[in-house]
């Protein structure tokens, strides 16, 4: 029997440890199943974590945060591509907009952005090219939970439901074939927005329209019951957040993520701290 998992794990934005998978070209629009077990086949890969709180102490970055603060000397990211492969990983992931909303790509919804930094490089399309140039998947994490926008409970608004929306396209749009989008803050007990505050269904059938077979993933998700899907595509486990799936009994396409040092984004403290056993 097949494993229906696959790991994804992080250093801050980089990781190294090797495991094997086969995945499988994707011909045309595949039913969900199909793309499924493609992603269950992939095994392994790379989260990158690399926004504004990289330049920070906090993952939880100050909504307020100037965009000068984000300016990486020197950002290649054939670098972490080389890393992944090296590691024999298979795919990989870029937090485009975590939950202080600010964009690492060239949007045109909001002037909170890389373009504004002192980098002035789209770092979305940087990391696509570099990941596919190394044969690669690529997948994209999206924060529905926006502070710097005030997109938080009881301040939601039809214009944020348009500027998700808009983002969306974008990132779905412009950046090629995107194995899946990975959701976060959303229905979870610390960011309290709801499928019906930012509606799932309307957002479910944006991301098909616009890529068939992206796969929409959830990562807050695993607190509804182990034996089904509810709300994504595959099930994920944020093991740092004490969510595990079980070896014996799991019979759904899962993710499990974690990052090897303490916390997701870089610190200061890491290069001198040790990572996490492998084991």
């Amino acid at each position: 029997m097949r494993k229906n998992v696959s790991i994804l794990l992080c250093l801050t934005f980089l990781c190294c440890l090797a495991v094997q998978g086969k995945t499988q070209p994707t011909n045309g629009t595949s039913d969900l199943r199909t793309l499924q077990q493609q992603f269950v086949d992939l095994k392994f890969g790379m989260f990158i974590h690399f926004n504004i709180p990289t330049f920070m102490s906090d993952d939880w970055a100050d909504p307020d945060a100037s965009p000068a603060i984000f300016s990486p000397m020197k950002l290649d990211c054939n670098q972490w591509a080389e890393a992944a492969k090296a590691a024999k990983m298979r795919y990989g992931c870029l937090t485009t907009k975590h939950h202080s909303g600010f964009c690492i790509w060239d949007t045109k919804t909001t002037g909170y952005n890389v373009m504004n930094s002192p980098l002035k490089r789209d770092v979305v399309k940087e990391y696509v090219e570099a990941f596919r140039k190394q044969g690669l998947k690529t997948m994209l994490y999206y924060s529905i939970l926006d502070t710097h926008h005030k997109l938080r409970p009881g301040f939601i608004t039809k214009e944020h439901i348009d500027m998700v929306k808009a983002q969306l396209t974008e990132l779905l749009s412009n950046y090629g074939e995107i194995t899946a989008i990975i959701i976060d803050g959303w229905d979870a007990p610390w960011s309290r927005i709801s499928y019906e505050d930012v509606p799932f269904q309307e957002i479910y059938r944006l991301i098909k329209r616009l890529q068939p077979n992206c796969l929409v993933m959830d990562l807050n998700a695993a607190k509804y019951p182990k034996d089904a899907l509810f709300y994504t595509d595959i099930k994920s486990y944020e093991q740092n957040a004490g969510q595990h799936i079980s070896k014996e009994s799991n019979r759904l396409p899962a993710l499990s993520c974690l990052p090897i040092n303490k916390s997701w984004f870089w610190k200061e403290s890491f290069p001198v701290s040790p990572v996490k056993d492998p084991v």
